[in-house]
């Protein structure tokens, strides 16, 4: 004979459901920590939440008993989110001092806890429906096993997020949904940031390729020069004026004229000129190494910026800084072939590409030793110290390029000790087989000058 349980009404429900939703606001004011921030949102997921489930339990219970044991799985439901729920806030405070999210036990209690809990609440609804129907225990076995994988769909499924945020909430682990549409986001940022990247290269590669393309031959049965110049700090224009004063010094003694590349790090001209980075820098000595006779021409290479005791810094307009070193520069050229170099690097501590450049073939001149800084990089300065000293004031017609260097040192010291700097020291390596097929040059100068 099934027993005749005491009917239980609407009233009963509804109030059993309303402490199911104070105790969850509760536990989530609780696990938010100090200074929560409330979010209204939260009580619309809770009450919608609610109403899922009850609705997909009515479908799975009878009738005759569905009040009664709709307001029984409500208490059910709040037993088992107190329980739980306490124990994940109790072993958050717990473990938090021991970083409780890389802690083990942090990680295995809300599981274990969850498991026993669904254990229980699955146990103790088949105990419910058995005092409606106790001949029946297989079929309110698989009725509670469908309802409980009922709400939990439900919980899975519904966009819901707490009404209490702790600082350090991030809404992608609110629920399926937010997860699924920050990954998709994130999928599409990333296709976006490669379509960027690839635009972005493209782009570069047409600004170099339209210089290299303007690169005039060499001349048949006489030395020519072409030059890169490399202004690598996008943040003082003070590089960008040297560069292109030196340039002009430069170019005013030995004929790059329609030979040269510009590499600049500047904001006004970052659509109109290459950048100057690694890949730019490889790409433009390739680009004069194709276009050059190796055997007889030779490179100019000019370079100025901030510099470390590791490398020459670039400092790019989207403010992300990388450096190109020794090794790389000297290691581009050799790839090329270009055995015929002038390199002047006007930067701090400038000496470290000495040692991998020097060579019979090679002028090398640097701001400075390995050990120390170069100075007049201010911003409002159209010359560093030594590009003052040595494009501007040292080269001249009827001196090489060693009476020029020697000049600019002296002016230096003077100029350092005036400041009270320490000295920079600058350097100099004069390669006798390039400087005597430079010699020409400097002779025709000094004939001109007369």
């Amino acid at each position: 004979m099934t027993p005749d349980p005491r009917p239980v009404g609407l009233p009963n429900l509804l109030v059993w459901t309303a402490v199911l939703v104070v105790l969850r606001v509760a536990l989530q004011l609780a696990a938010a920590g100090p200074q929560p921030q409330f979010n209204p949102y939260g009580l619309n997921a809770i009450i919608a939440w609610l109403a899922l489930v009850i609705a997909v339990a009515a479908l799975l219970i009878k009738p005759p008993w569905r009040t009664t044991a709709l307001a029984a799985m409500v208490v059910l439901l709040v037993l088992a989110e107190f329980i739980i729920g306490a124990v994940g806030v109790g072993s958050s405070l717990l473990l938090g001092g021991a970083g409780g999210d890389s802690f083990p036990l942090g990680r295995a209690l809300p599981i274990a806890m969850f498991a026993i809990g669904s254990v229980w609440w699955i146990g103790a609804m088949v105990a419910v429906l058995l005092s409606f129907a106790p001949e029946r225990p297989y079929a309110a076995l698989g009725r509670v096993a469908a309802l409980w994988a009922g709400l939990i769909a439900v919980t899975a499924v519904i966009p819901h997020a707490p009404v209490f945020l702790a600082r350090d909430y991030d809404a992608r682990s609110a629920n399926l949904w937010e997860y699924f549409f920050a990954g998709q986001a994130s999928r599409e940022a990333g296709a976006s940031a490669a379509d960027e990247a690839t635009a972005f290269e493209q782009s570069q590669r047409t600004l170099l390729q339209a210089q290299a393309d303007h690169l005039a031959p060499p001349k048949p049965g006489a030395t020519s020069i072409y030059a890169i110049g490399v202004a690598g700090w996008a943040d003082q224009d003070v590089f960008l004026k040297e560069l292109d004063g030196g340039l002009a010094a430069m170019g005013a003694l030995l004929p790059i004229r329609d030979r040269t590349l510009r590499l600049v790090n500047h904001r006004e001209t970052s659509e109109s000129t290459p950048l100057a980075n690694q890949r730019n820098f490889a790409a433009a000595v390739h680009a004069v190494g194709a276009a050059m006779n190796k055997n007889d021409d030779v490179l100019l290479l000019l370079m100025t910026s901030h510099g470390t005791q590791s490398g020459f810094a670039l400092r790019l307009p989207n403010e992300v800084t990388t450096e190109l070193t020794p090794g790389e520069v000297a290691a581009a050229l050799d790839k090329e072939g270009i055995k015929n170099r002038i390199v002047i690097v006007s930067a701090c501590y400038a000496g470290i590409f000495m040692p991998p450049l020097l060579s019979d073939n090679a002028i090398v001149l640097t701001a400075s030793d390995a050990k120390n800084t170069s100075f007049g990089c201010a911003p409002e300065r159209d010359w560093t110290y030594f590009g003052d000293a040595f494009f501007r004031q040292s080269l001249r017609r009827g001196w090489d390029l060693q009476q020029s260097f020697d000049n600019a040192r002296v002016l230096i010291s003077g100029w350092e000790l005036m400041d009270r700097a320490p000295p920079s020291n600058p350097l100099g390596h004069f390669g006798p087989a390039l400087s005597g097929k430079l010699a020409p040059f400097f002779a025709l100068s000094a004939s001109a000058k007369q």
